[in-house]
């Protein structure tokens, strides 16, 4: 069935065309079938927007045909139109279109259900003609991804393993419920077909059903650079370090290789962060990725149009979002106004950011200045930028409070805006006594998280100053530009490196730095210490970045860069890596049994191999840093859910309270969340932000952060759809800037 809009050539949109408000034809425009010996088209398109598009119009009207989802439902359809004569036009009103069958059916599923749960699914069979008719429905397994679980409470009979029918009236001008207890017996994706039929119409739907393994989901990859600039040929052998415990049927192995190291990244804009991103801090974590891959390409002149159009479709969203959460004194928090004041390192972060976008989208410039200003103001006396805010990032305070981290950090935003004069006088005084404070106060503590944010930094100053004196008419063309600038400020800057140099840990071709001295006996792969602490990944990039400011050549950071890169998250096959396919990501499954892989790569150049896997496990976190306690218990009808959730921070001797705190719940298969988000916030006054994700399955709850004080909250649930020998639901609480710090436990719902 099409649809067809026109768009005048005055600019005035218009909507309409040849299909008729009421559509009694079925899809591809044929007739309903007239007799049970008709198979009806399969209706599978059931999308939940339909048209979102935008096009030009010459002097002609031009129109477009679309074909219409097979979604029994009605449609609204508005749009808009920009001409430079006749400016801003819109629709005098919404066009309407509503699609409709007289005999058709409708399926209810759940957003997923686990591997071993059995559900019962819901089919009714509507009748729209003049009169009551007998009706044969099918339910059709002819793929066997499932099995038919017996229920007596049915009309259901038995012909055969592949599908399953039930004979009966339907009055007219009504419908009539059906039920069949399903069983799927595959993880993914299960395809669940049915028909129904009588003497006058027809109709069949065809939808998927998500199918997921019990447990809590982990996430291993193993990346390599290979580089045989030097080398003709190269080997590596892999394990596959899946536990005996885990899930059975939940594991997926899949290898990968590109021929960039940013590769991973520019293919998977959309999706690279797992975590997710309800708070200002979080969206800019998707947002920076976008500039980092705009400017990589452009500097490899390897920037094509279409990896260009995406980046910026995303940070045009993602700015638009990040405004959301500004103050009106020009500063940026964690969850916008509710928060009392704005957050000093977000708003540096917030500024740095949307200046360095600034060459790609359109950004309000007042809006980076205001923010600056704002930093200006909350700058103290002696240099430093105190966090005025919510702490998040506590690693970000330094060790004792003393600032010299987020001061590091603050000066770093400056520091990006040093080529724009207006920007640069007038700030000059607050990078100066910034930069005074830092030289001043380093050498007094041994943090270094510290240290790796201050040699960056320093060295970026250092680089600034050089392109300034360089600059300067005043200093004569032969002059030795490291003379001019302070001998006593290049020779602690070399101090602070020796330092971090002396603090760096090596193995191998890799280098890296780490605040944990933890070496716990236990090794395996899903314990938290297995995984590098994300402060870790976060100043040795620092320390990479740093040293590419004094070597640009960038050869003393390829050991920094190699443990990077071993970092990424993303039978014998052969891929190939040229000038061509440079930038795609090529990706090949393994048998999902596989433990063991080697690696050979021969030829010239560089490229990145990743080994991926993840799998579930059932137990829950062996070195936990909460304590979590979920409980679930029948609410005042046999349909609702009552959970309450108890957490609360383990300190220890480095740390006392966490950081932001994030709390994700699944509920029950099944089941989804009813929460008013504004009587929940007045109920549970510790929780900053509450969101559902996954169609109202799952709860996402934000905290400033945790101590031990314990924090309770609770949750109300519905059961939509009835589910035999429901499997354990996953609760999940971390602190989202080091997400080592985690734990989790599983819940049943006692009656």
């Amino acid at each position: 069935m099409m649809y067809e809009c026109a768009m005048a050539a005055s600019g005035v949109p218009m909507f309409g065309g040849a299909a008729p408000r009421a559509m009694k034809m079925a899809r591809r425009g044929g007739p309903v079938a007239e007799s049970t010996s008709e198979e009806p088209p399969v209706r599978s398109n059931f999308c939940e927007t339909w048209i979102w598009e935008s096009f030009s119009v010459g002097n002609e009207a031009r129109s477009i045909r679309k074909s219409i989802p097979d979604t029994i439902t009605s449609w609204v359809i508005t749009g808009f139109s920009l001409n430079k004569t006749h400016g801003l036009a819109l629709t005098d009103e919404p066009s309407k279109i509503t699609v409709f069958l007289p005999f058709f059916l409708s399926i209810d599923l759940p957003y997923s259900v686990k591997l071993g749960e059995t559900v019962r699914i819901p089919v009714v069979v509507f009748n729209y003609m003049q009169e009551d008719h007998g009706a044969d429905l099918v339910f059709f397994n002819n793929s066997d991804e499932f099995e038919f679980v017996a229920d007596d409470a049915t009309e259901a009979k038995v012909f055969e393993d592949h599908h399953r029918s039930i004979r009966s009236t339907i009055a007219r001008d009504s419908g009539k419920t059906f039920s069949f207890l399903v069983k799927p017996k595959k993880v993914g994706h299960i395809t669940l077909k049915l028909t129904a039929k009588c003497a006058m119409a027809g109709d069949a739907i065809e939808r998927l059903l998500l199918v997921e393994p019990e447990g809590r989901r982990q996430f291993i990859n193993k990346a390599m650079l290979i580089d045989l600039r030097t080398e003709k040929e190269m080997q590596q052998n892999f394990l596959v370090e899946i536990p005996d415990d885990a899930v059975p049927d939940s594991s997926k192995v899949e290898v990968s290789v590109i021929g960039d190291v940013l590769g991973s990244s520019i293919e998977n804009l959309d999706s690279l962060i797992r975590m997710p991103f309800g708070c200002g801090e979080q969206n800019m974590l998707n947002f920076v990725p976008c500039i980092v891959v705009l400017d990589y390409l452009s500097a490899c002149g390897r920037l094509s149009v279409e990896i260009e159009a995406k980046a910026k479709k995303y940070m045009e969203v993602g700015y638009q979002r990040e405004l959301t959460y500004r103050h009106a004194d020009g500063s940026f928090s964690a969850f916008g106004q509710s928060d009392e004041k704005g957050s000093t390192w977000l708003t540096a972060f917030v500024a740095k950011s949307f200046q360095q976008a600034a060459k790609y989208v359109t950004i309000d410039m007042t809006i980076i200045d205001q923010a600056f200003e704002w930093l200006g103001k909350v700058q103290a006396k002696d240099g430093s930028f105190p966090e005025v805010g919510t702490v998040c990032h506590k690693d970000m305070q330094g060790g004792a409070g003393s600032g010299i981290a987020l001061t590091a950090y603050t000066l770093g935003a400056f520091l990006e805006i040093v080529k724009n004069e207006n920007f640069d006088q007038k700030y000059a005084k607050t990078v100066e006594t910034a930069l005074d404070y830092i030289k001043s106060n380093i050498k007094k503590q041994d943090d270094i998280y510290a240290y790796a944010l201050a040699g960056y930094v320093l060295e970026k100053a250092d680089s600034v100053l050089k392109r300034e004196v360089s600059s300067d008419p005043a200093i004569p063309k032969s002059a030795n530009i490291d003379e001019v600038i302070d001998k006593a400020y290049h020779d602690m800057k070399i101090e602070v490196f020796n330092h971090l140099e002396s603090k760096a840990k090596i193995k191998g071709d890799r280098k890296w730095w780490s605040k944990s001295t933890d070496t716990p006996a236990n090794n395996k792969p899903r314990c938290w210490w297995n995984r590098p602490c994300s402060v870790d990944v976060e100043m040795s990039a620092y320390a990479l970045m740093a040293t590419l400011e004094a070597e640009p050549n960038g050869l003393e950071g390829l050991p920094i860069m190699k443990w990077l890169v071993k970092l990424s998250n993303d039978e014998e096959k052969s891929m190939a890596v040229n000038r061509d396919n440079v930038l795609v990501l090529q990706k090949y499954e393994l048998p999902n049994a596989t433990r063991e892989l080697e690696m050979s790569a021969t030829g010239s150049g560089c490229a990145l191999f990743q080994l991926s896997y993840k799998y579930n496990i059932k137990d829950i976190d062996n070195s936990p840093r909460f304590t979590l306690n979920p409980e679930a218990k029948r609410g005042a009808s046999a349909c609702s859910i009552e959970l309450k959730i108890s957490a609360r921070f383990i300190p220890n001797a480095d740390q006392t309270v966490s950081n932001m705190a994030v709390m994700e719940v699944d509920m029950p298969s099944g089941c989804v969340a009813e929460i008013d988000k504004t009587e929940f916030m007045q109920i549970n006054k510790n929780v900053k932000k509450v969101e559902t994700k996954r169609s109202e399955t799952a709860v996402v709850l934000y905290f400033d952060n945790m101590d031990e004080t314990v924090v309770t909250v609770q949750i109300a649930a519905f059961q939509k759809h009835e589910i035999t020998n429901p499997k354990p639901a996953n609760v999940t609480i971390y602190d989202y800037y080091d997400n080592t710090r985690c734990a989790s436990a599983f819940y049943e719902v006692t009656a």
